[in-house]
């Protein structure tokens, strides 16, 4: 049987400041948890910390982000005990009735989090407060069922990352493969032509090459509903998603966009924000118009192939050299020239087909083990949802 609580009823929250400390310490922001994933430790003293790097943590504690529309959790356990982490996370001591395991996977399911959503308040960033809090609910079970729910769904868990791992050691073998063919591009020990990839394109281009911002408004209209065509955003390429929340434009508008339509294996580059940050435009099989602030790259392909310049963009080296060409203190940006003078290596065309052929199959594989990673999560959701609705077991 599954009872409902007032989550305070069951937790209380730590509330340990950072003491005075000699030497150095590891600092958690909310930035670099990323949901269960701690991506980057801060190394800092006291006197340089941050002033939101004031929370300590101990063993059997959740922590979990407050901000609206995050999901980032994490367990205190012996490797990561003695982190700092940041005021934006709330720091949660579990009593005997509530076990650190269940609490994490309550944190994690929509349960909780349309209601952390609900009562987050705040204009600039919205999040949870103390008030908001004490207002959320949880499901309870008792100590035992609590860790038979426990053990299902961390098996489930398990199959999810097993698969990210696998998907990862794909993404290193294309990048291993890229050194193996064409050497580090920082030294070029390989001794390859270097070029300005102006030299190579066939296009360069952005929604603005269209027309005049009248013009533009006058002939453009987004839209919420789906369209005659798919209007391809910074947001839409980041989380490779072309379906769920993405904007639309109809035929005439598509049409009157003549100079940025997008076909697929175009080399998409932020023209702001994000400045200089590099895409690769999937093959939709549908009409797509390319949106503000960012450029379309195409090459000569006989030249160049898209699928090598892409993994040599994406290379730490030319990240580097493409942060030299971006302009702004504030808001930084890239110009079309800057992009043109972009230096690249430019090995036969032979081997980058070679090459991109190899990506194609590894691509392969790794969409069907994403199809397989989404039918794991569609699992571990379902099981979820089936926990705290009570009727994982009886």
């Amino acid at each position: 049987m599954v009872d409902e609580a007032k989550i305070l009823d069951v937790v209380s929250i730590s509330r340990e400041n950072v003491k005075k400390f000699d030497g150095e310490r590891s600092y958690l922001s909310t930035g670099n948890l990323d949901f269960n994933k701690i991506s980057n430790l801060e190394i800092v003293t006291y006197e340089n910390k941050p002033s939101r790097a004031n929370q300590t943590v101990n063993i059997g504690e959740v922590i979990f982000a407050k901000m609206k529309d995050t999901k980032k959790t994490l367990v205190i356990n012996k490797t990561n005990k003695n982190i700092i982490v940041s005021t934006g996370f709330y720091v949660l001591k579990p009593s005997k009735e509530i076990l650190p395991q269940y609490l994490y996977h309550y944190l994690n399911s929509s349960y909780f989090l349309n209601q952390k959503n609900r009562l987050s308040k705040g204009a600039t960033q919205s999040a949870l407060n103390n008030e908001g809090l004490a207002n959320i609910k949880i499901r309870m079970y008792n100590l035992k069922v609590q860790e038979k729910v426990v053990r299902v769904l961390d098996k489930a868990q398990e199959l999810i990352d097993k698969r990210k791992e696998q998907i990862e050691v794909l993404d290193e073998l294309v990048k291993s493969r890229f050194i193996e063919m064409f050497g580090t591009p920082s030294k070029n020990e390989k001794n390859w032509e270097i070029s300005e990839i102006g030299k190579y394109l066939d296009v360069l281009t952005d929604y603005h090459s269209n027309g005049s911002y009248e013009t533009l408004r006058d002939n453009v209209t987004l839209l919420d509903t789906k369209g005659y065509a798919l209007m391809v955003r910074t947001t839409d390429l980041e989380n490779n998603n072309f379906e769920k929340g993405v904007k639309y434009i109809d035929e005439h508008a598509y049409n009157y966009l003549e100079k940025s339509k997008v076909f697929g294996g175009e080399v998409i580059i932020n023209k702001i924000g994000s400045a200089g940050k590099v895409y690769l435009m999937p093959f939709l099989n549908k009409p797509v118009s390319l949106a503000m602030n960012q450029f379309m790259l195409r090459f000569n392909e006989d030249k160049v192939n898209h699928i090598f310049l892409y993994n040599l963009l994406l290379t730490s080296y030319m990240e580097s050299k493409i942060k030299e060409k971006v302009r702004g203190a504030v808001t930084k940006t890239i110009t079309k020239d800057a992009v043109r003078k972009i230096n690249i290596i430019v090995p036969p065309i032979r081997l980058q087909n070679q090459f991109a052929n190899f990506v194609k199959q590894v691509n392969s594989l790794k969409f069907e083990m994403e199809t397989s990673l989404k039918e794991l999560e569609d699992n571990f959701n379902s099981l979820m949802q089936k926990a705290f609705k009570g009727e994982l077991f009886n």
